[in-house]
Order: C-alpha cells, then structure tokens, then sequence
C-alpha cells in the first residue's frame, strides 16, 4: 500500500502546484511495477484513484468542506475499479493501458457530462511531448505518457531503444505556424470585494471594482477591453445604472467591451459573454453551454443539500444552446466560460469557428488554492491542441496571454487588482486533432487496441 500511495502523490505531483511533469511518468511506472505482481490489483487501482484525486482536486474542498471533496474522489477513484478488473486479467500491460485511456474519456463525459480535469495529459503542459496534442488530442498526451511510464518498469535495451525512438518522434513534432494580423486587448483583473462562495453577496461591488479598474488601467487604443467571467454579477437590463456605466464607459474610451454577465434569462439566471459596442449596446451574446454541475446546477439536489449546506444556495443557470463569437476588429474571436475549458468539443468547436479565443473564469471561489495555476495549464495544452492564441482573464488571477504553442506570453499574480496588455494572433490554422474532433480519441484508443491484440506478450511489461 505504501508504494501504491507514493506512485499516487507522485502522479498528483505533476499538476500544480508542484507542476512537476515527468513524475506522472514515475508515479505510473511505480504503479505498473506494482500491479505486476498481479496482486490485488483492484484494490490498488482504486486507491491509486482515489489518493490521486484527492491530491489534484483538494482545492474543491477550501470553502465547501472536506465531505463534498472527499466524495468528489471517490466518485472519481470508482472509474479506476474496471482497470484494475482488467490488470487482474489480462497479463498484457497494454490492456492496462487501454482501459486506463478508455476510462480517462469516459470520466471526462459521465456523469453529469464529465469531470476530466484529472486526466493525464492536463499535469503535461511542460513535457516536451506536448506538442502531440495538436495531433492526437488530449487522449494521445495521455497515451504517450503511459507508454514511457511502462516502458521504465523494466530495464532493457529493447526498451531503451524503444524510448529512444520516441524521443525521436518527439523531437520532430513540428511547432503550431504562425498566423497573420492580430487584436489587441485590454485584460482587465478587477478582483473580488471578498473571496469564497459569497464573492458577490454585495450586489453591483464586483462590477463596480472592474468599472473603475479599467478607467485606471486603459492608458492606449485597443480593439477591445476584456472582463472575465461574472465582473457583471447582476444583469444590466434589470439595473439602468449599471446599463449607463456600461455606455459611459465604452464611450469615453471608444472602445467595445467584452464582459462575463449574469444574465436573467426568464427567471433563471445564465452565464454569459456579451460584447458591447462603442455605444454601450450589446451586440453578441453567447450564453455557457458547459454548466458546472454542482456549482451552476444541482444535479440529485435532495441529496446534494444533504451533504453540504451550501448546496442549498445553488441557483440553476439555464444552459446556452448555441455557439456564438465576437466579432473584434472584424476577426471572430471565441469566447469560452470558465469549466466549459476541459470540454473537449466545445472547445473544439469554439477554436473552428474562430481565429482566437478569451477564456473568461472566476476563480474567487477557490482563491489560494491551485486551482488557478491548474486551469491555465489546461488552457495552456487547449492553446496547442487548437493551435489557438489564447487570452484568460481571471477576476482574482491567474490571467495571461497565451500563444498558439502553450507559451505564456505574459500573466498576471494571484488576488490583486491589475491588467495585461496584449495581443492575440490571428489563425485559421486548424490542427489535425481540430479536425478530426471526437475521432482522434477514438483513433487513439484503436491504435492501443491494435497494440495489445498484436502483442503476444505474457508478462506484464512492455
């Protein structure tokens, strides 16, 4: 149990705040050399899933308590029981493989339409493998990881040949291409009145502390300003005040503003990205798509009130149903709310109809946890599996400028009121893994099939 637990904090230890990458490599290769001994190998899966997901995700737990945390792992450690099924039997390490990258995606879609924030290639953002994602998906990052990891269970020189190949492979992965013309924007980080669930308990604060930020912060010409997810916590048709600052504001400074909203969409609240003409005048609406559960919507909430109190202050947002961009300087720019950032094909979709994309968040509900930096490495590998320059903008912090291969051009500290200026580049590049959408997961997992079927190995190593 002792080595299954370590292979766990280390695995975690990929992801930030450690950020350390290659220790997913030795975490799973430590799990591998255990489950070899074909002892127990259920068991150990499922603790192996449930001490890593506790690891990664306990920032969940900060405001909500350790009980919603904990369960949160554990619901998550049930989807490694079937790999361990399958390590018990079949001897072949790339069934163990296959099932762990078969699991990975289907966590990221059920229940509730998925939690994948703890899949492999998200604690990769540093590996010089990355760039395989503009490829084969996230799913191939994850794969190629696992493949290392199991090869380093046992020294040989075939596999060290073998790894030496996929160094090779590696290394000649080319770079995301540039693209041509660029916007420039201004990221404005207003902060919070408070930090927490209750971060906007104070009607208008929030919306008031990035007004008067932007005025203080906007020094040039830009092509637009920039607010993240929820800087206007109460809808501007219901408040005229709030509608009046919004026209004095884009007036003043000619220049459209981009802001996360709190819409009232028949009675229920939406989550929002509207853009607003130099008038003040919303011109697009694009409305979430990915709700959070439990955080926008609750699902079993009879259930869910049970184990936390707080689940009775959820409000359920009305999900959008369709994808829309803004047009900046006549280029499309995607717009993506917060959560919907580890959903594979709104993502995807959002980077086809788009030349670059703003991802606006609120991360004051989980502010001085890693949360933050775990979902700019996310973003970071969505920048190179699009080949997407990327703007995030956090009420709290972290935001960034990010190009279209995962390098962040500039970002922001953490709790402070502050800015970035900066530019996105125009692509209308589209990856291969762009192109092929929900395929390349598929593509992925058949090839791994192809591997383990082919192979006619008995021992529990490649």
């Amino acid at each position: 149990m002792v080595a299954i637990a370590l292979a766990a904090f280390l695995a975690s230890a990929a992801f930030a705040p450690m950020g350390l990458w290659y220790l997913a490599i030795i975490g799973y290769s430590l799990l591998f050399r255990k489950i070899a001994k074909g002892e127990r190998e259920i068991w150990y899966l499922f603790l192996f899933g449930l001490i890593y997901n506790a690891i990664v995700l306990q920032w969940s737990g900060k405001f909500v308590g350790a009980l919603p945390w904990l369960l949160l792992a554990l619901l998550q450690a049930l989807f490694y029981i079937p790999v361990g099924y399958v390590a018990k039997k079949f001897t072949n390490i790339w069934w163990t493989i296959f099932t762990l990258l078969l699991t990975e995606e289907v966590r990221a879609n059920f229940p509730f339409g998925g939690f994948g924030w703890t899949r492999i290639a998200f604690s990769q953002v540093e590996s010089p493998a990355l760039p395989i994602v503009s490829y084969g998906g996230v799913l191939a990052l994850s794969a190629l990881t696992l493949m290392i990891a199991a090869l380093l269970t046992r020294v040989s020189v075939k596999n060290l040949i073998k790894l030496v190949l996929i160094l090779i492979f590696v290394a000649v992965i080319p770079a995301n291409p540039q693209g041509s013309g660029s916007v420039k924007l201004l990221a404005v980080q207003g902060n919070t009145p408070s930090v927490g669930l209750d971060f906007n308990s104070r009607a208008k604060a929030v919306f008031d502390l990035h007004r008067d930020a932007t005025y203080r912060f906007a020094k040039e010409k830009y092509d637009a300003i920039v607010w993240p997810e929820n800087a206007i916590d109460i809808d501007p048709n219901d408040y005229p005040e709030v509608s009046a600052d919004i026209r004095d504001l884009t007036g003043k400074l000619q220049t459209p503003l981009v802001a996360g909203v709190v819409l009232d969409q028949n009675g229920s609240p939406a989550n929002a990205s509207v853009m607003y003409d130099i008038s003040g005048d919303p011109v697009s609406t694009y409305i979430k798509r990915g709700l959070t559960p439990f955080g926008e919507y609750m699902p079993l909430r009879t259930i869910a009130e049970f184990v936390s109190p707080y689940a009775k202050s959820v409000s359920d947002f009305q999900a959008g149903t369709t994808l829309q961009t803004h047009k900046i300087a006549s280029s499309a720019i995607g717009p993506i709310i917060c959560y919907e950032i580890i959903k594979d094909k709104l993502v995807t979709e959002m980077a086809r109809n788009s030349a670059a994309l703003i991802v606006q968040t609120n991360s004051a509900t989980f502010a001085g946890t890693a949360e933050s930096r775990q979902q700019l490495a996310i973003t970071r590998i969505r920048s190179v599996e699009n080949s997407r320059d990327i703007l995030s903008v956090s009420t709290i912090g972290i935001s960034a400028f990010i190009d279209n291969n995962g390098r962040v051009v500039s970002q922001t500290a953490e709790n402070l009121q502050t800015h970035l200026t900066g530019s996105l580049e125009l692509n209308r590049h589209n990856t291969l893994a762009n192109q092929l959408g929900n395929w390349a997961p598929i593509l992925v997992s058949v090839l791994i099939a192809f591997f383990a079927l082919s192979s006619n190995r008995k021992r529990r190593y490649l």
